[in-house]
């Protein structure tokens, strides 16, 4: 009964949180109607309640919600000024940009209620990483030991996207859990050591070279960043220890030998012939640019140069490419505004430099890992959601945490925590 009490005390604002919280679990272990379904009946009501019931002014006149809202609008009606696809796809263009509007107010609202939170998200997000990277793991055993390209459940169900989303989860989560306070308890590290070995193999077992390339790069960095922060020799062992771990692991699952000829054997996966297509065949505006509801299928790019090739694809994988494909170069601006601001907002933070340095590379991973797949932020729930929204809105609201103290006192105020 008491914890019921406890529950039913919960504020409107703090639900948001706990319903996000949920959700990302559901996301990395259900069916995509699952976390899909909770997304839509519960996150999206209770934004919409806060935003009418609240005083919003803050969500509004935030610089990076205001862009891509901006973005959505722009999209959904340019997409019916270009392009000569069915009138039900720019319909459907439409939807994806009011989904979107409302999704990113959603992350904001949540991001803001994240920042008093900092301890508990990093060993969240490390458990995500590690639950979602462990689960694809038993799930893909008889794949893995094969050589075959593992995937994982729910939102991690396609081998790119979902190494992708585990890289992303695994940084942030490292991040709040290691550089944002001064010392770390064991179990905190011991945490991080599994979520950073589980994650390890999931990305070298997907066999997917852009996330397995970023996550390397990455875990560089926070190799050097802990022994120039802490300069202990701990850090030193921690780093050997998991190397070893995923190096035996890994060889004890498919063989280094076995793995390299399989990264090798599918040679740039024909990026560069699309990635040559779109550049050769220009959208049809290029300030407008052929308008989200065109099928890429249908574009000059792919009846012209992909299709005499035999290749049937799906979208630019590139998500630069494709902003211009769909929205030409205004869109492309905006798109750039959006990653322009948070790395903005981090060189102005007064935070220290190895955290600035942190929040730029998670940034970084947002543009490693979408350019070489994904074509748009603006869609209806989607693994880009994890891949791009999180990071971007994660560094813009944690570079101006200073900015949202007055939102998180009006929260603990209004649910009698004394201010």
């Amino acid at each position: 009964m008491a914890n019921l009490s406890a529950f039913r005390s919960l504020g409107a604002e703090r639900w948001l949180p706990v319903l996000f919280a949920v959700w990302l679990l559901l996301s990395v272990i259900t069916p995509e109607a699952v976390y899909r379904t909770f997304f839509h009946a519960l996150i999206y009501p209770l934004t919409l309640f806060l935003l009418i019931r609240r005083d919003s002014g803050l969500v509004w006149r935030d610089p990076f919600v205001r862009l891509f809202l901006v973005f959505c609008g722009y999209m959904a009606i340019t997409t019916w000024l270009v392009g000569t696809g069915p009138v039900e796809d720019d319909a459907q263009a439409v939807r994806w940009g009011a989904e979107s509007a409302l999704g990113i107010l959603a992350f904001s609202l949540w991001m803001r209620a994240m920042v008093g939170q900092g301890v508990f998200w990093g060993r969240w997000f490390l458990l995500l990483a590690f639950t979602g990277a462990f689960v694809g793991l038993l799930t893909s055993l008889p794949q893995a030991f094969s050589g075959v390209r593992i995937e994982g459940l729910g939102v991690l169900g396609q081998a790119i996207q979902g190494a992708s989303i585990v890289t992303i989860f695994l940084a942030i989560g490292l991040f709040l859990t290691f550089f944002d306070r001064r010392a770390s308890g064991t179990l905190d590290l011991l945490l991080g050591a599994v979520s950073v070995v589980a994650v390890c193999l999931f990305v070298t077992l997907s066999q997917s070279r852009a996330p397995l390339i970023s996550l390397a790069l990455y875990l560089l960095f926070v190799a050097v960043a802990a022994f120039c922060h802490y300069r202990r020799t701990a850090a030193i062992y921690v780093f050997l220890l998991v190397s070893a771990s995923v190096t035996g692991l890994i060889h004890w699952f498919i063989g280094l030998d076995v793995l390299l000829n399989h990264l090798l054997a599918r040679g740039a996966s024909y990026r560069f012939e699309i990635w040559t297509a779109y550049l050769t065949y220009l959208p049809e505006s290029l300030f407008l640019g052929n308008g989200a509801g065109m099928d890429f299928r249908l574009t000059e790019a792919a009846n012209l140069y992909l299709k005499p090739m035999g290749l049937d694809i799906a979208h630019t994988h590139n998500i630069w490419l494709g902003a211009f494909v769909e929205t030409g170069l205004v869109g492309f601006a905006m798109q750039a505004g959006l990653t322009l601001l948070p790395v903005i907002a981090t060189f102005r933070s007064r935070m220290p430099v190895f955290k600035k340095l942190h929040l730029l590379v998670i940034v970084g991973l947002f543009f490693l890992l979408t350019f070489t797949d994904e074509y748009t932020l603006l869609i209806s729930l989607h693994p880009v959601w994890f891949i791009g929204w999180v990071p971007l809105v994660f560094v813009w609201t944690w570079s101006r945490q200073e900015t949202f103290e007055p939102f998180i006192a009006d929260i603990n105020e209004d649910n009698g925590d004394g201010g």
